[in-house]
């Protein structure tokens, strides 16, 4: 059993993205997407932590779409995406803006519930759900809550659906913009729920379909909670015909819908797990083509030999195993990278601070072009998804992995070094290092608390302060630490990106307590 229509606290589901993954192992789900509206917040959340759980995970979204003016009658469109990278450029872009969006949407609700005389704010539904992103459900669950509607389904079918006196249109995108956004993401975009859609004629389901695949559509959502079986015998017929995926899912929200569960919807669901195989089968396939171009583009830099660049990418898992694929690994090319970036963000931190002794530039230089440092930059350029990497390798969460990730990122620099020399080299460096280069000379300016804290504790308790790791939260490439600084009787905590950027901030606020004037 597998389930591919999912949806967290991260947009309108009541459960957490990890407690969907709970439930997912409880129920004995073997394959799962996690697709929020409009939102990969979730999946961020738990990208690391999904490794450890016994089923198949592959990222989802659900993208609210604008029907073309010809069947502009159906009113919204949800497309499905499949697969794709989390740090595509563009794809956060809209998505950041669907978000902000939805903030600015769900004001003009309220507003138009106060106006039919419900007493309710924003801040009361906010502080019941706690949800990433509050929105229509959380409203009218609270709505039911406060004793205004008798059900969840009335609050929509009288004040927040379609066309009733509170609803707020959402933001959409066109469907072209999101097949497109999805696929160079390097995603599989799928129609979801097409049995739901209501066409004036009996092959407007067939004529939308034709016009969405010379878009790029790639499967229909057949199996699904309110299909029935007559119905998924048609759609998948249709997908057969069209050489489109069958996919499919339960649309599970939670107690936000209830009656659907986790995998079996109504209680009639049981996909099996060939349609999950055949998603990740086409996405194979899809990858073994890699768009260059998006890379280049993410450089702002197009190769005279892409050569280089396509031998940057071969990891030597992937040569091992397709012998003839690539002249040879990009082990190599690391090793000259590693020198050219040596030599370029040294020069910018020179040039950056002047006053910075030689001890403290190579120190601030290696955090730049350390492991995480480089995987940060590596993240940031989308280099993951055009990794070629080994069978093995890759379903171990390589192409997030920041070994594969910094090594990587070496040889594309020796790559660009190769094709354009070193002064275009530097020149693209210098534009992707310049935040972290301003950020890093910032952070070595600020105060040392750990010492003003230690002397302070030493001149007054004859002691030193006493850290201990609190708790680690977040991915591996982005966690956050809390860590408890104790002096005596004071017992305070910090947070950081680093253990000692939480020890810095636990520092400061023993500090603020014990000396306030020292701040």
């Amino acid at each position: 059993m597998i389930d591919l229509h999912t949806h967290s606290t991260a947009s309108d589901g009541s459960l957490s993205p990890v407690q969907i993954l709970e439930l997912a192992q409880k129920k004995g789900v073997r394959a799962l997407a996690l697709t929020d509206h409009d939102s990969i917040a979730g999946i961020k959340e738990i990208q690391t932590a999904v490794h450890s759980f016994p089923l198949e995970f592959i990222t989802g979204v659900e993208i609210s779409c604008d029907p073309p003016p010809e069947f502009k009658y159906l009113g919204s469109i949800h497309m499905l995406g499949y697969g794709f990278s989390i740090y595509d450029k563009n794809l956060n872009q809209v998505l950041n803006r669907a978000v902000r969006a939805r903030d600015e949407r769900n004001p003009r609700i309220i507003e138009k519930l106060n106006e039919i005389g419900f007493q309710i704010t924003l801040a009361q539904v906010e502080e019941r759900f706690g949800a990433q992103q509050t929105g229509r459900p959380h409203i009218a669950e609270f709505l039911v809550e406060k004793g205004y509607v008798e059900s969840f389904k009335q609050a929509f079918d009288l004040y927040l659906g379609k066309n009733k006196p509170a609803y707020v249109d959402k933001y959409k995108v066109s469907c072209e913009d999101a097949l497109r956004l999805i696929m160079d993401a390097g995603g599989l975009p799928v129609l979801a729920h097409p049995g739901l859609l209501e066409f004036k004629e009996d092959e407007g389901l067939h004529v939308f379909v034709d016009y969405l695949a010379g878009l790029g559509l790639q499967g229909i959502e057949v199996y699904y909670t309110d299909h029935d079986d007559n119905l998924q015998k048609a759609l998948s017929a249709l997908a057969a015909e069209k050489n489109l995926l069958a996919t499919g899912g339960s649309d599970f929200h939670g107690s936000f819908n209830k009656g659907v569960e986790l995998g079996r919807g109504k209680g009639e669901l049981n996909i099996g797990m060939s349609v999950f195989k055949a998603l990740t089968e086409r996405l194979a396939e899809m990858r073994s083509c890699p768009r260059l171009d998006l890379l280049e583009n993410n450089l702002d830099y197009r190769f005279k030999d892409v050569s280089f660049l396509s031998n940057a990418l071969c990891h030597r898992s992937f040569l091992n195993e397709n012998q003839n694929s690539c002249e040879t690994d990009n082990e190599r090319l690391e090793f000259l990278g590693d020198a050219v970036l040596g030599l370029c963000v040294g020069q910018m931190l020179m040039e950056a601070d002047p006053s910075k002794q030689e001890g403290e530039l190579s120190k601030l230089r290696s955090n730049l072009v350390s492991e995480p440092g480089l995987a940060r930059m590596a993240r940031m350029i989308d280099l993951g998804r055009f990794i070629k990497l080994g069978k093995g390798e890759f379903l171990s969460g390589g192409p997030d992995k920041n070994s594969i990730l910094s090594d990587a990122f070496e040889a594309v620099v020796a790559a660009l070094y190769l094709d354009a020399g070193f002064d275009k080299a530097q020149e693209i460096l210098q534009r992707l290092f310049n935040g972290p280069v301003k950020q890093i000379l910032v952070s070595s300016r600020t105060v040392d608390y750990k010492s003003c804290i230690q002397e302070y504790a030493q001149e007054h308790y004859g002691t030193t302060p006493v850290y201990c790791v609190e708790n680690e939260m977040g991915p591996d490439h982005d966690k956050t630490f809390e860590i408890s600084l104790s002096l005596d009787a004071v017992k305070v905590c910090g947070k950081g990106k680093t253990k000692k950027a939480a020890e810095q901030d636990a520092a400061r606020n023993a500090l603020s307590i014990l000396a306030p004037d020292s701040l």
